[in-house]
């Protein structure tokens, strides 16, 4: 029997609190090396160092907007998984109204199909909805077939398709 996490949400929009997902991003980056070993067919994955030390600063500057935030979950033993979120004003093309866009879910393996993550994403609707935002757009690589299920399941639809080039010269 799996026993459940005992789980905390808690709101964070706070560059001090980055550090503690380090491990988080780490575990993430690691995922996506295995689900798409290359981007394209050319790229190979970031020495995770590298990853964190790109995203960590995208974080900071994200976090510069009051609207953006991210959720931590936590058991007794600490910090197992997290959702990152970013708002912007919509697309141009569709009527839409301010949009979230889920930058990051990360949840550790060992915490994973233990319905984290959707505690998390539930979390973050949340927070959403006290600001007056009911659209999310989330990207994820075309070969996480999991994730794909996982954010159906939980209402959301395919809507763009993301090519990746790189330039042959």
């Amino acid at each position: 029997m799996i026993e459940e996490p005992q789980l905390t949400l808690r709101y964070c929009d706070n560059a001090d609190e980055l550090d503690a997902l380090e491990p988080l991003w780490n575990a993430l980056q690691q995922h996506h090396a295995e689900v798409l070993p290359t981007l394209g067919s050319k790229t190979p994955p970031r020495e995770t160092t590298g990853a964190w030390e790109r995203r960590r600063a995208k974080y900071e500057h994200w976090l510069e907007d009051p609207e953006t935030f991210f959720v931590a979950a936590e058991d007794g033993g600490g910090l197992i998984g997290y959702a990152f979120v970013t708002v912007s004003a919509g697309f141009a093309a569709w009527a839409t109204g301010r949009l979230a866009n889920l930058e990051t879910l990360s949840v550790l393996p060992q915490y994973r199909r233990r319905d984290v993550g959707a505690k998390l994403l539930g979390a973050a609707w949340s927070k959403l909805a006290d600001n007056g935002i009911d659209e999310m757009a989330i990207t994820t690589a075309i070969t996480n077939v999991d994730s794909h299920r996982f954010y159906e399941r939980h209402g959301f639809e395919q809507a763009f398709v993301v090519y990746y080039g790189k330039r042959t010269e």
